[in-house]
């Protein structure tokens, strides 16, 4: 099996998952199996449409916007754990906090991918692997000649 079709097969028992599920819960819930069908079958596509948009994202970038997604969402969540809007309405809150959410997290994700990569390291020490490379080929040769003062670059 190539790989281009490997591929295009997982995404489409996906995409059948996906409407399973909605089919199952959706009969258990309302006993009409077809709206949690439609509905798992969109949300399947939808999830296909984002693994293809995401096609030239590399993996430093993508862990770089999640973790910074994370810290923002953990920042708001600081901020939300505050008494500020306690005397507001439940709707005035709900928005609000949503509001931060979205910032925070959308903002965490923006610094962390612009980031360089020392930065980055800053925040979460990680080995990286770098290539070795030697200048310049290894000698051999004789302790006379290390010992000779005419041969200066040894």
């Amino acid at each position: 099996m190539t790989p281009l079709l490997t591929i295009n097969l997982l995404r489409v028992l996906f995409v059948t998952f996906c409407a399973a599920i909605g089919a199952n819960i959706s009969s258990a819930l309302s006993g009409n199996l077809w709206p949690g069908l439609v509905l798992g079958l969109v949300l399947g596509l939808v999830v296909v449409l984002i693994d293809r948009l995401l096609k030239g994202v590399s993996l430093r970038l993508f862990s770089s916007a999640t973790f910074g997604l994370l810290l923002g969402l953990i920042f708001a969540n600081l901020l939300m754990a505050s008494q500020l809007l306690r005397y507001q309405s439940e709707t005035m809150q709900w928005s609000v906090r949503l509001i931060v959410y979205a910032v925070f997290g959308y903002l965490g994700m923006m610094l962390a991918m612009r980031s360089s990569r020392d930065e980055f390291s800053l925040i979460i020490p990680y080995v990286r692997f770098a290539r070795e490379t030697t200048q310049h080929e290894p000698l051999v040769v004789d302790t006379n000649v290390i010992i000779d003062g005419r041969i200066a670059d040894l």
